[in-house]
């Protein structure tokens, strides 16, 4: 899918590769950059992720990448779990964010799936999140998941 962001800029959203996965997790650890100072720890989930884990992660989930000009900007991830659809960490290089490629990407991985239900997780702390998964129709659903001492996960839910 080619997508036209602005006057001269072109974004292609498509499956992500094997070969593509050293560029991803670079971008992971860029994207996630923030959230491990805004919860003040550098080994949160999903930093310390190696190569291995991201492939053997990948296998089970369709995986899509944002690019532009030949460079991934962005990336995200789901799988089904009975009749849910699960997406995960979906990302964007901060020098690329507030220009609609999160919003692209969670249209594209939606599309990937004829799901009833879509779940997802983010921080607590995690503001631009939750207004970006408000926006396109997820609400929260009042779960917590603890993943470490100064870190929670927060549920939210879409219903097609």
């Amino acid at each position: 899918m080619s997508i036209i962001l602005e006057p001269g800029v072109r974004l292609i959203i498509s499956k992500a590769e094997e070969k593509d996965l050293p560029e991803i997790l670079e971008l992971q650890r860029l994207a996630f950059y923030e959230n491990s100072i805004r919860y003040k720890d550098p080994n949160m989930p999903p930093m310390p992720q190696t190569l291995e884990e991201l492939k053997e992660e990948s296998m089970g989930q369709k995986f899509l990448k944002a690019t532009e000009n030949g460079m991934i900007v962005g990336a995200v991830r789901g799988r089904m779990d009975g009749d849910v659809c699960r997406i995960s960490k979906m990302m964007v290089r901060p020098d690329h964010q507030n220009r609609g490629i999160g919003q692209k990407l969670m249209a594209a991985i939606e599309a990937e799936f004829n799901a009833r239900i879509y779940e997802l997780r983010t921080g607590h702390l995690d503001e631009k999140n939750d207004f970006l998964y408000k926006k396109l129709g997820y609400v929260l659903t009042g779960e917590k998941e603890k993943i470490t001492d100064t870190m929670w996960f927060v549920r939210f839910r879409k219903e097609i």
